[in-house]
C-alpha cells in the first residue's frame, strides 16, 4: 500500500465524514448517555474549517488512491495558572480514525508519526490524549506506540 499523509485540505470534509461517522456509531453504541447520533453531519464544516486554520492545531489525513482512509486530529494546550502546576505545552490527540477495512495494516502507526514529526516541529514534546475503556484496540496501539497511562475517569450514575 502506498499511503500518502498530507494536511487535511477542505476539500476532503466529506469523505472525513465517513470516519466521523464510523466513529461516532461506535461511541454511541458503547456510551448512549454521552454520545446520540446527529441529525446532521457529525461534525460541521466549521470544526474542520477551524482545525485546518488553526497554527496550534494539526489534522492530517491517509490518503490511499484519492481515498482518505484515515486521519489524525490534534492541538496544543498550555497549562493553566494554578501554581501547584509546572508552565507547560502539550499536544492533545484528539483522534486516530481509520477506516475498518485498513485498520492492522500500518496507517495509524503512520498517521502517529506524522503527529510525533508535527509535535517536535512544534517544539512540543508530550503528546497526550483520553481513550474510552471500551476501545480495546486503541488502548493496545497506543500502548504499543509507548504511551503510558497518567489517569482514570470515572462516574456514578445517581
Amino acid at each position: 500500500m502506498n499511503i500518502k499523509i498530507r494536511e487535511a485540505e477542505i476539500k476532503d470534509f466529506q469523505q472525513m465524514l465517513e470516519l466521523y461517522n464510523e466513529l461516532d456509531k461506535i461511541h454511541s453504541r458503547e456510551h448512549p448517555e454521552l454520545f446520540k447520533e446527529p441529525e446532521g453531519d457529525s461534525r460541521p464544516l466549521e470544526y474542520v474549517q477551524t482545525l485546518i486554520e488553526d497554527e496550534n492545531g494539526y489534522l492530517a489525513v491517509a490518503e490511499l488512491d484519492n481515498k482518505i482512509i484515515g486521519f489524525a486530529e490534534c492541538f496544543i494546550i498550555e497549562s493553566g495558572v494554578f501554581p501547584i502546576e509546572r508552565e507547560r505545552r502539550w499536544i492533545h490527540l484528539d483522534n486516530i480514525a481509520v477506516m475498518k477495512e485498513y485498520q492492522n495494516k500500518g496507517v495509524g502507526k503512520t498517521l502517529l508519526n506524522s503527529v510525533i514529526l508535527w509535535a517536535k516541529e512544534s517544539n512540543v514534546s508530550r503528546i497526550e490524549l483520553k481513550v474510552y475503556d471500551f476501545n480495546l484496540s486503541a488502548i493496545e496501539f497506543y500502548k504499543g506506540a509507548g504511551f503510558k497511562n497518567i489517569s482514570s475517569s470515572m462516574y456514578l450514575e445517581c
